[in-house]
């Protein structure tokens, strides 16, 4: 190559907007040290990275008028050349962040960059599920990034609300890992950050969604609600309708949580009417499951076996392996709530045997007292005799906290001299149903 490229070629260069032989050229050409071409690339660099208004008074309006075209032009050349980084980033990285060991790779890593930012915050959503501690170690990663991201780019705003973010997706992680109270630390980092920033409503309501979450795991569920009630109203504000309607849904779970099932249910409605299931499939089925489950929580058991008919088809569509379980569980227990002992069998032992092969224990030993609880009511004493004695086994290997062992013991005792009765194992049955959601729950023989 041996004439200079045009300012405009260079300005597209700096954007990537050049074909890849175009691109090259000006690449080996800038390489020979090009000093008039470099001199002509800086300034459009700088006018790339530096979206603001000139800060001298203008004559005219003419000239006003100009220098607002011009900042709304720069801006938008700002934020393509930020959009394509993050896709270069995304494909540069997305290897690395998903292969195991990441904690290693990513120390070879050189940690800057908002396309690095914004990659490792996606993988370590994507793991939530999977690696709860993985998602930890790249949303620390993500917090090194955003305190190293330069602020004549961004600006000191602009800066913040990326920390703030990643502070919060930081204490979401800790949530998910059970580490609750560095959980707290991160979040009241990213909760101090925030009104040091541009003040973004969508960032607002995302710190807060992932607060609202802390916020009920700890029980504290008067905060969680006024949180999601914040939530809720800039999703309105923002005519998102679909936002307004998750955090809706959110409420109605920590609602059910804190004792109010019948409120849970009328929230949970208000939440369905307003998603858009193709937007988000896996939010559509959190909200139609969750609305057996209150229903069997209330006891309207014939309501909810009607329910079921209705949304059984696109629950199963959206379904995963887990959650396949989980709503096969539900109709198990509508079955046995409707004295259809035969069919909740059947689907209890299903579920009992696909838990333990997922290895989700807990789940597997209430599901197996569950069968034990049918089979009483068919009047199948031994064998109910036998399932309760090997849950209590698998709930002492789980070490379950020391009341709801206790609570087993007696239940094994009841049965080993022959005194254990249906209302018992009813009992015993509802306190584990109680603890998965209330840690303080109390085993009431009085509830016999």
């Amino acid at each position: 190559m041996t004439e200079h490229p045009t300012p405009a070629e260079l300005q597209a260069f700096l954007e990537e907007a050049l074909p890849s032989n175009r691109f090259r050229e000006i690449v080996e050409h800038l390489r020979q040290h090009c000093e008039e071409c470099r001199a002509v690339l800086f300034p459009i660099y700088l006018d790339m990275m530096d979206p603001t208004p000139p800060e001298e008074p203008l004559a005219n309006d003419k000239e006003y008028d100009a220098a607002i075209d011009r900042a709304f032009r720069t801006a938008r050349i700002h934020e393509r050349h930020l959009r394509l980084q993050n896709a270069r980033a995304r494909k540069r990285y997305a290897p690395v962040l998903a292969a195991e060991g990441v904690r290693e790779l990513l120390k070879e890593v050189p940690l800057r960059g908002l396309g690095l930012f914004n990659a490792l915050l996606e993988q370590s959503w994507a793991v939530r599920h999977e690696d709860p501690k993985e998602m930890v170690t790249l949303s620390r990663f993500a917090v090194d990034v955003a305190q190293n991201l330069q602020v004549r780019v961004y600006g000191p705003e602009m800066l913040a609300d990326f920390e703030a973010k990643a502070w919060g997706d930081l204490g979401n992680a800790l949530r998910a890992a059970d580490d609750l109270d560095e959980a707290e630390r991160a979040f009241g980092m990213a909760l101090n950050l925030l009104p040091l920033g541009t003040g973004d409503p969508l960032l607002k309501a995302r710190l807060y969604d992932l607060h609202a979450s802390y916020l009920g795991t700890r029980r504290q569920f008067h905060l969680a609600f006024a949180a999601l009630d914040i939530v809720h109203s800039i999703h309105l504000e923002l005519n998102d309708g679909h936002l307004a309607g998750r955090a809706l849904l959110v409420k109605a779970i920590y609602t059910h949580y804190s004792g109010k099932p019948e409120a849970a249910i009328r929230l949970n409605h208000q939440g369905l009417e307003l998603i858009d299931s193709g937007r988000d499939p896996d939010l559509a089925f959190f909200a139609a499951h969750n609305h057996l489950l209150f229903l069997v929580a209330c006891g309207r058991f014939a309501e909810a076996e009607r329910a079921l008919v209705l949304h059984r088809p696109s629950l199963r569509e959206t379904a995963g392996k887990v959650n396949a379980l989980k709503l096969r569980w539900l109709e198990g227990q509508i079955a046995a709530g409707l004295k259809e002992w035969e069919s909740a069998e059947r689907a209890l032992n299903e579920v009992r045997t696909g838990f333990e092969t997922a290895g989700m224990g807990f789940h597997a030993a209430l599901s197996s007292l569950e069968l034990a609880l049918v089979w009483m009511h068919q009047g199948e004493y031994l064998a109910s005799t036998d399932m309760v004695f090997h849950t209590v086994e698998v709930f002492v290997a789980l070490r379950i906290r020391r009341e709801a062992l206790g609570a087993m013991m007696v239940l094994r005792d009841a049965f080993e001299r022959g005194t254990a009765t249906t209302g018992l194992l009813e009992s015993a049955v509802d306190y584990l149903r109680r603890l998965q959601i209330d840690p303080d729950a109390h085993f009431d023989l009085s509830e016999e």
